[in-house]
C-alpha cells in the first residue's frame, strides 16, 4: 500500500507525428505558471497505471493508452513529503486529438505541441527533462510504435475433483476485479484464456468492462501442455501477426512456454530477463511491448497488488 508520507502521482509524454517529425504535448498550468507533462496524483484505489490515463485526459482531453514505461523520478516537495511520479510514452491518434474537448480551465489554461527538439527549452523542471531524456532513448531505440502482448496468470483457485474445473477463490475473484484498470490502461482489445474455468473466470471482469468476448484455447490449457499436445507457438506467432494489443491468461507451467514463443516469434534473445518476466504469482501479468514486424522492446509486470493509494 502507499505510504502516507508519500505523493504518488503518474503522467505521460503525449506524442503524435506531424510532418514526419516527432511532436510533444505540453501542459501549462496556471496555478503555478509552468510547463509541464500532463502528470497527477493517483486517486483513492487507482494504480500509477490507471491513474496516468486519466490524468492526461482530464489535462488534455485525449484519451491514450500506455507505451513503455519511461520509468519513474521521485523529489521532494516545498512541503517536505516525498513524491514519487511513474510516467510512460503515450501515442497520441489523429483520432484521439480530435475528438478531444480540452478548454482552458482554472487548472491548464493552454495545451502546447512542440517538436522533440525544442521541448527541453520549454520544460519549467530539470526533473523533467530526464523524463525527456528516457523518452528520447525511446525514440533512438525506434520504439515509439508498439503494441502490447500481456502474458497472464490465473488468478487464485480453489481446489476441485476436475483439474479444469477450479474455480477462483474469494481472493481470485478479487485479483481479477483489482486488474480491469491496469490492463485496459494498455488498450488491451483482444481476450484469450485455458479453457481451463480459472482463466476464463480471471479474464470475464475484463472482458465485461470493455464489452468484448473471451476466445478459448485448449491449446494453451495446462492439460494439453501436461499430454504435450500445446501449441503455444501457434497462439503467440497469431499474435504478433495480428499488431493488436492482447492478453493472452494461462497457468504457471504453460507461461515459460508462451514466453519462449514471443521471443521466438519477434527474434528477440534476452533469456534471464525473459524467464523472471514469465515467473509470476497468481494473478500476475506482464505486459510485453513489441515492435511492428519486429523484436521485443520492453517488459513491465504488474501484479493485483500493484501501489495504489489506499482507498
Amino acid at each position: 500500500m502507499a505510504n502516507g508520507k508519500r505523493v504518488l502521482a503518474a503522467g505521460g509524454v503525449v506524442w503524435r507525428r506531424e510532418a514526419d517529425e516527432i511532436e510533444l504535448l505540453l501542459v501549462h498550468r496556471k496555478k503555478f505558471r509552468d510547463v509541464s507533462f500532463p502528470k497527477g496524483k493517483l486517486d483513492p484505489g487507482e494504480t500509477y497505471a490507471e491513474a496516468a490515463v486519466r490524468e492526461i485526459e482530464e489535462e488534455t482531453g485525449i484519451r491514450a493508452h500506455l507505451g513503455p514505461s519511461l520509468g519513474t523520478v521521485k523529489y521532494h516537495l516545498p512541503s517536505g513529503r516525498h513524491k514519487v511520479v511513474q510516467y510512460w510514452s503515450v501515442a497520441a491518434s489523429p483520432e484521439a486529438i480530435a475528438a478531444s474537448t480540452f478548454s482552458p480551465n482554472k487548472e491548464i489554461e493552454a495545451l502546447e505541441w512542440v517538436a522533440l527538439d525544442d521541448a527541453r527549452h520549454r520544460l519549467s523542471y530539470p526533473i523533467d527533462l530526464e523524463v525527456l531524456a528516457a523518452f528520447e532513448q525511446l525514440v533512438d531505440a525506434g520504439g515509439l510504435e508498439t503494441f502490447p502482448v500481456v502474458l497472464m496468470r490465473h488468478a487464485k483457485a480453489d481446489s476441485a475433483p476436475v483439474d479444469s474445473e477450479r474455480p477462483l477463490s474469494r481472493r481470485g475473484r478479487e485479483q481479477a476485479a483489482a486488474n480491469v484498470g491496469t490492463l485496459s490502461a494498455f488498450g488491451v482489445r483482444r481476450i484469450l484464456a485455458s479453457t481451463a474455468l480459472r482463466c476464463q473466470q480471471t479474464v470475464a471482469p475484463l472482458a465485461d468492462a470493455l464489452g468484448r468476448r473471451v476466445h478459448l484455447s485448449d491449446e494453451i490449457s495446462q492439460d494439453a501442455f501436461e499430454r504435450g499436445e500445446d501449441d503455444v507457438q501457434a497462439v503467440v506467432s497469431r499474435r504478433v501477426a495480428k499488431r493488436k494489443p492482447a492478453v493472452i491468461c494461462s497457468h504457471a507451467p504453460v507461461l515459460m512456454g508462451l514466453m519462449e514463443a514471443l521471443a521466438d516469434a519477434t527474434g528477440t534473445t534476452a533469456a534471464s530477463e525473459l524467464r523472471a518476466a514469465a515467473s509470476l504469482r497468481p494473478g500476475s501479468f506482464t505486459v510485453v511491448h513489441v515492435r511492428p514486424g519486429g523484436r521485443i522492446l520492453a517488459i513491465e509486470t504488474h501484479t493485483p497488488y500493484d501501489e495504489r493509494r489506499p482507498a
